[in-house]
């Protein structure tokens, strides 16, 4: 059998690109439709080839899958925010650094307008908070070197807020994306915004999707959030080992907030998301893992 990566899926179609480079259209077995698992882009998988058609004999281990966007094996998330145009929305950065967090997925976050404003405010914030931020500027073609250096190995998907500049990021890495319903790269033209891998680099794909922008945390509970953000993680255990640092006494969250080593709109997105969360009841819960 061969191994390789589903790049695209189409109407039950499952394009495979192999360890040795080449593209195959492949059917998914009888099995795995009995076994109730459904091939995902992102899916590691032995494939056997007779003529020119594959078929999906295996589904390897998922280390993560998702339904929005439905993708399996994530290895990061370069979390997209912008300078200026649109003015930084540090709840939207934070919801997704925490639903990343949640996965375990990798967190990367992207400065990018850096010509309209200085990215010092978000650079402090989310340095304070213990990630690699990076600032660019796609119109200039400035700063991407070291983001084209993280993105070339493994799947990295982009996510932020509509008109941070996600796609004109990965034009001036290369790509080539339209606005709209329509996405172009230098591998061919696609006509719908379906998922799909983009290589790039020595081992690296890239996904371009606005689904993590609508992610749902009903999946958390509250009591799980503290856990999302790594730098309260850092701290020594609160004077009560139930704090949820809303106000308690003896809480080192709020001495830390309070003694500038974490970020107030980090700690304000962590009270807005808790509060979300705390009257959840548990019918009312999303799984977002898809087997």
């Amino acid at each position: 059998m061969i191994n390789g990566i589903i790049t695209k899926g189409i109407g039950g179609f499952y394009y495979v690109v192999t360890e040795q480079g080449d593209v195959v259209e492949c059917r998914g077995r009888g099995k795995l439709r009995k076994m109730k698992i459904k091939p995902l882009v992102g899916d590691r998988v032995n494939i056997t080839v007779v003529g020119s058609q594959g078929a999906v004999e295996e589904i390897l281990p998922r280390k993560n899958s998702l339904i929005r966007p439905t993708v399996a094996n994530i290895d990061r998330i370069a979390v997209v925010i912008a300078a200026a145009m649109p003015s930084p929305d540090f709840f939207v950065m934070d919801k997704l650094i925490a639903f990343a967090e949640h996965r375990g997925i990798e967190v990367v976050v992207c400065v990018n307008k850096t010509d309209l404003a200085s990215p010092d405010q978000v650079v402090n914030v989310y340095e304070k908070a213990g990630y690699r931020v990076i600032p660019v500027c796609a119109v200039d073609n400035k700063g991407l070197e070291p983001l084209g250096e993280i993105i070339s190995h493994g799947v990295t998907a982009f996510a932020g807020n509509s008109g941070v500049g996600k796609s004109s990021i990965l034009n001036a890495l290369g790509f080539s994306l339209e606005t709209g319903s329509v996405s172009k790269t230098e591998h061919g033209r696609h006509t719908t915004r379906h998922v799909e891998l983009m290589p790039f680099g020595e081992s690296g794909f890239v996904i371009d999707t606005p689904g993590f922008s609508l992610i749902d945390m009903t999946e958390l509970r509250a009591s799980e959030i503290s856990d999302c953000f790594k730098e309260f993680r850092d701290l020594e255990p609160c004077e009560y080992s139930d704090c949820m640092h809303i106000g308690a006494k003896g809480c080192n969250v709020i001495r830390a907030v309070e003694e500038g080593r974490i970020a107030p709109s980090r700690y304000e997105s962590y009270k807005v998301i808790y509060n979300e969360l705390k009257d959840i009841k548990e019918w009312q819960r999303t799984d977002d893992i898809t087997n």
